[in-house]
């Protein structure tokens, strides 16, 4: 509905005269105010609103998996397998904030998706053995302890109902330049999680400031052999791997650092983890750096270095084990008595 010009400016004349007419000095005329200034001094309002109902996420994680972000960048090697004539192909993905395809896919096509990361300098990696059921996966020039969390990848083709845990496929909704991938992963390697803290009696002594730990082992490389298979039933598309370990230099990784040192607590232990093949859990040497302070924060002794050789961990593919280490030496420090080198213990 649309106002005439005239009518909106007599509308306005006629309200500025009752306001003007409102407005006087005598005893117990209205006052009028400005936009900005209350009428009342207080107003109270009583309000209500719905509870936001849950939505339910479209697609979830199938039993056993959980949603999955890559905590730095990273790439990925995937091998797309086109479905009907096993024609494939290797193909690159990179995590940066988000995820980076450095392919294009064919429309209306589905493919098999298999692969492998992180994918870093030095690894290397073929598909053999292709069939409708499965293929044979196998990477080289891995690093045999690492800080990464090695991961086997399987695509899961989307349904209309949820993710289905053994339908391993990639599908592409629309063709166009938005696709979707729907990822599995599964561990290659093992874990050990180190739980480092101090004595009760030393901390009243001393701080032990917590700098660097690096975890090393006398192989060179490890190439892993990695079956895989679709199936319905819900399990893992890994069948089996096999490792062979390679002689050369030794491996080194750093899994932990901390220029400024983080302080060791008596209560609650500081964790880090790391990640190893498997056939290596006999054979694990673990070096930290530290600092020293006394009771009054006063720096004693820096860069501390501590080695200890990692008892044989028992660990298989995809489990973890938890190694308790404590700062308990042989007596207790009293004044300035000199500090011991290889205060950690594994208990």
């Amino acid at each position: 509905m649309r106002v005439k010009k005239e009518v909106i400016c007599i509308l306005l004349m006629a309200m500025t005269m009752l306001l003007n007419a409102c407005s006087s000095d005598e005893s117990g005329a209205q006052t009028v105010t400005t936009g900005e200034e209350p009428v009342g001094k207080q107003v109270q309002l009583m309000t209500y609103a719905p509870y936001f109902t849950e939505k339910e996420a479209p697609r979830r994680a199938p039993s056993g998996f959980t949603a999955y972000t890559p905590d730095k960048t990273t790439d990925m090697g995937i091998y797309m397998i086109k479905d009907g004539d096993l024609s494939y192909k290797e193909e690159r993905l990179r995590y940066a904030s988000k995820w980076f395809a450095f392919f294009e896919a064919e429309a209306d096509e589905d493919y098999t998706v298999y692969g492998y990361m992180p994918k870093i300098t030095g690894m290397s990696s073929s598909l053999s053995s292709v069939t409708s059921d499965g293929a044979t996966l196998t990477i080289n020039g891995i690093k045999p302890v690492t800080a990464d969390d090695i991961c086997i990848i399987t695509g899961v083709k989307e349904t209309d109902t949820d993710l289905k845990e053994g339908q391993f496929h990639w599908f592409m909704a629309n063709a166009n330049d938005n696709f979707y991938m729907y990822l599995l992963m599964d561990h290659l390697y093992a874990s050990v999680k180190f739980s480092l803290k101090v004595s009760e009696e030393y901390a009243q002594l001393r701080t032990i400031k917590l700098k660097t730990m690096t975890l090393s082992t006398d192989k060179g490389s490890v190439n892993a052999v990695i079956s895989l298979t679709h199936n319905t039933t819900g399990a893992s598309p890994i069948t089996s791997v096999s490792y062979s370990l390679t002689t050369g230099d030794n491996c080194a990784a750093e899994i932990f650092n901390d220029a400024e040192g983080q302080a060791l607590s008596s209560t609650t232990p500081i964790a880090v983890s790391a990640c190893f093949a498997p056939t290596l859990s006999d054979n694990l040497t673990l070096v930290s750096t530290y600092d020293v302070y006394d009771s009054k924060g006063n720096l004693i002794r820096a860069n501390c270095e501590a080695t200890n050789k990692i008892p044989n961990l028992e660990a298989f593919r995809g489990q973890r084990v938890q190694l308790n280490m404590k700062v308990d030496p042989t007596y207790l420090y009293i004044m300035s008595d000199k500090d011991l080198d290889n205060l950690f213990t594994i208990e």
